[in-house]
């Protein structure tokens, strides 16, 4: 296929490459150093795919330029480089962090939980002044690697919490760009009011679990020492995107091919041999069985009954007590539905949204101009307009229904997009 611009007809090069640059005759990339791992975003590499022989050193199928002259004076000004902790933005690193902590080669100061010294260890280049960024490059990498487990995720979310966002550059100043619809062709725009219009804080999903928890204990008659165990939601258990198996009670996480790459039973993993006897040595479902064995997890409130169910089935198998896996399963999501049926929660966090709602500071102006660039704005909502109305002047204001030319509360908007 010699008109492929991604296959390379030279000789040099036909070893599969790293990754794919189209191999067009006299092109140029300067590609972000972030891109290949190298250096710093302030300093670019020139590449050339043709007309330059490749170092012995080189990654096959790219080539560092070799033409010095193409390269303004890079080994006169080679420390305007160099890399740096500033540079990149890694802001907890200490000064010396450039300083090499792991010898290149030497396995022996790499504990059992690092990466193996092979992929923290970059290239070399036959160029001196290359190889000068590689090797201080190097040096960073390992030390970011180093540093980063040093990081308790518990303690940087609460320093994030207790930081807000508020300030410039905080996180409610995050977008999320979106280059495939054009707006200008779009007449009406529809908001969802649960964590599109309104997003809630962590305490949400603490009260959700304690009260399905409660549920189980009052209303189902589960053990009352469950109420004495401590248990509690764990932000850090789990994620969207995950599914519970009810036939086994098992927390799995699906491949992008369906399989199921990793379970928990509980809060303990799953033997992988366990899964492929489970799943006929396959680690996969049928669509059909998918269907009717897995429930998606699939939003931010799901988060807390997945948490719930580990923890229930924990609590039973830490003291030895006989349990059928799909009851659980279902007794759970019956709880957790019953919470949101009944109204007790919408109720608490109507009396307190600054405890219960993350501040939206940019989001009446957004509102504003999407109305003053002559769109039709919509709102729907499966809760009661009482729950909306508290939450909606909370993040829009007491005028907050002056903004929306049409809205629905306890819509099914589920059912809908379903």
């Amino acid at each position: 296929m010699p008109n492929d611009p991604f296959i390379n007809t030279k000789k040099e090069t036909t070893t599969k490459p790293w990754f794919r640059i189209p191999t067009m005759p006299s092109t140029r990339f300067v590609v972000s150093a972030f891109l290949l791992g190298l250096t710093s975003p302030s300093t670019a590499f020139v590449l050339q795919t043709s007309g330059v022989a490749p170092s012995k050193r080189s990654p096959p199928g790219i080539q560092i330029l070799t033409r010095y002259s193409d390269i303004p004076s890079i080994s006169r000004r080679s420390t305007s480089l160099r890399a740096s902790s500033l540079d990149v933005g890694i802001l907890n690193i200490p000064e010396n962090a450039t300083e090499p902590t792991i010898a290149a080669g030497d396995s022996s100061e790499v504990s059992s939980d690092s990466l193996p010294i092979s992929m923290v260890t970059l290239p070399r280049h036959s160029h001196e002044g290359v190889n000068e960024i590689l090797t201080e490059t190097e040096h960073l990498i390992q030390n970011m690697h180093k540093h980063s487990k040093n990081i308790d995720p518990r303690e940087e979310a609460k320093n994030m919490k207790q930081q807000g966002g508020s300030e410039e550059g905080g996180a409610y100043d995050a977008i999320f760009a979106n280059t495939y619809v054009d707006l200008g062709q779009v007449e009406t725009i529809g908001f969802d009011y649960d964590y599109t219009l309104v997003t809630y804080t962590e305490e949400l999903l603490e009260l959700i679990y304690d009260m399905a928890l409660r549920r189980l204990v009052h209303d189902r008659q589960y053990p009352l020492d469950m109420l004495d165990a401590s248990l509690a939601f764990d932000p850090f258990f789990s994620i969207r995107g995950l599914a519970v198996d009810k036939d086994t009670g098992w927390i799995c996480h699906l491949s992008y091919t369906h399989k199921v790459a990793v379970a928990w039973e509980g809060r303990e993993k799953v033997p992988t041999s366990r899964i492929y006897k489970e799943y006929r040595g396959k680690r996969a479902l049928n669509p059909k069985e998918r269907r009717s064995r897995l429930k998606p997890l699939n939003d931010l409130f799901s988060m807390a009954e997945c948490c719930l169910i580990a923890d229930t089935i924990q609590f039973f198998k830490d003291r030895n007590i006989e349990y059928c896996p799909n009851n659980v399963v279902r007794d759970i999501l019956g709880a957790i539905g019953d919470t949101h049926i009944s109204g007790d929660f919408h109720r608490i966090v109507a009396n307190d949204p600054a405890r219960y709602f993350h501040p939206t500071p940019h989001l009446k102006s957004m509102l504003t101009n999407l109305k003053e660039s002559g769109k039709r704005l919509i709102f729907a909502s499966n809760s009661p307009f009482w729950y909306v109305n508290e939450g909606m002047k909370y993040v829009l204001g007491d005028d907050w229904m002056e903004m929306w030319d049409t809205g629905m509360c306890v819509s099914g908007s589920g059912r809908v997009l379903r």
